[in-house]
């Protein structure tokens, strides 16, 4: 048995996020479904991440097993088999002790998003907020709050966690161009919903409702209570799953 390395990008709009589920439209199915197809036979796919139903992806890895070599065709097959929203960019044989989700080391995650205005062709891959007394400076200020390690039980949905809800968010970068502002997050791990709830609790700091000093609170407390307004799902990505090294074969 041999073990297979893919990257994947795909535009979330239509699926129920990137891991399968029984009745809903997913990333996962739709690869599994290409695979087992040209293999012939069942073929599983694990993934780096869940994403959430609407977030996208431009660098989604994730791993398989297959007996056979893969012909110099193979990709080109599986793209062809694929809905026109998902594409595999990569595919490469890997030892087979490697995992998309268990070796890795961190992950890096987009966030787009239109504070003053509205844009009807990009509503699907933007996230549109059309509120003029939104502050875009008070918005990196509560953003550049959540850089660091610390314990993010208030910015995430997820009941329980063996790491004690503790996450290190190495590098957080803001820009701004052409009205739009993206954010980029790189860190050692993010929970359910962790980058929504951060972002959406920056967007209170931007409209007024918030304050940075309420973030810094909740990321210091020792009680749980989610700060539970969520971003948008249009609005972000997965960019890069980080290996130490990919061990290919």
């Amino acid at each position: 048995m041999r073990r297979y390395f893919g990257i994947a990008s795909y535009k979330g709009t239509a699926y129920c996020g990137f891991q399968r589920q029984k009745t809903l439209p997913s990333v996962q199915a739709e690869l599994e479904r290409a695979l087992s197809f040209l293999a012939g036979k069942e073929v599983l796919v694990a993934g780096a991440g869940r994403t959430d139903a609407k977030v996208h992806a431009t660098g989604q890895t994730f791993t398989f097993d297959l007996s056979l070599d893969l012909a110099p065709d193979f990709l080109a097959k599986l793209n062809h088999l694929l809905p026109k929203d998902i594409k595999v960019q990569s595919l490469v044989e890997v030892d087979p002790s490697f995992h998309a989700r268990h070796s890795s080391c961190g992950k890096e995650y987009l966030y787009r998003l239109l504070p003053n205005g509205r844009r009807p062709f990009e509503t699907d891959t933007l996230a549109q907020i059309e509120r003029d007394d939104f502050n875009v400076q008070r918005f990196v200020e509560a953003i550049e709050a959540f850089k660091g390690t610390h314990n993010f039980q208030n910015f995430t949905t997820k009941k329980e966690d063996v790491d004690g809800f503790i996450r290190n968010i190495r590098d957080i970068t803001v820009t701004k161009d052409d009205e739009v502002v993206e954010i980029r997050f790189q860190g050692n791990g993010f929970m359910t919903y962790q980058i929504r709830l951060m972002v959406g609790a920056a967007i209170k700091v931007a409209l007024g409702q918030l304050e940075v000093a309420d973030l810094k609170r909740a990321l210091a407390s020792e009680k749980r209570k989610i700060l539970s307004f969520k971003a948008p799902p249009e609005g972000l990505y997965l960019t890069e799953v980080f290996y130490e090294r990919v061990p290919t074969v």
